[in-house]
């Protein structure tokens, strides 16, 4: 296991993160800054970095990974977990509309926590 792990999220001027949970309606932040203590008691190190764009894209990294990459392999079938029909099924009918969501960006809070400890594989 990696003993270090760099989150970077390039993003345009106020573009904001499109990462959430469906199931616990947290940001991808929030499951980041609950996990960051778990992950230091382990002796790995955090770095969070931010970096502006020109355009207005939004993309995040975990060591070097993009999430996307990540959470399609943690899922499996991302679209299929993301899809209008599979969130009204869950009962967020407000997310499976959601203007400018991609697939992928909203799925179960577990699905980040995996993609996490993906990353932190050697």
């Amino acid at each position: 296991m990696k003993n270090r792990f760099v989150v970077l999220w390039r993003r345009g001027v106020g573009v904001r993160c499109q990462y959430r949970t469906t199931d616990t309606g947290r940001s991808l932040g929030a499951v980041l800054s609950e996990m960051r203590p778990l992950l230091e008691e382990n002796g790995i190190e955090i770095e969070i970095r931010v970096e502006e764009t020109a355009d207005d894209r939004s993309e995040v990294f975990f060591n070097e990974i993009p999430l996307e990459d990540l959470v399609d392999e943690v899922a499996g079938a991302a679209a299929y977990c993301t899809g209008p029909s599979r969130m009204e099924e869950l009962g967020h009918p407000e997310i499976a509309y959601a203007s400018g969501a991609h697939a992928g960006c909203v799925v179960p809070e577990i699905i980040f926590r995996k993609a996490i400890l993906l990353a932190l594989e050697e």
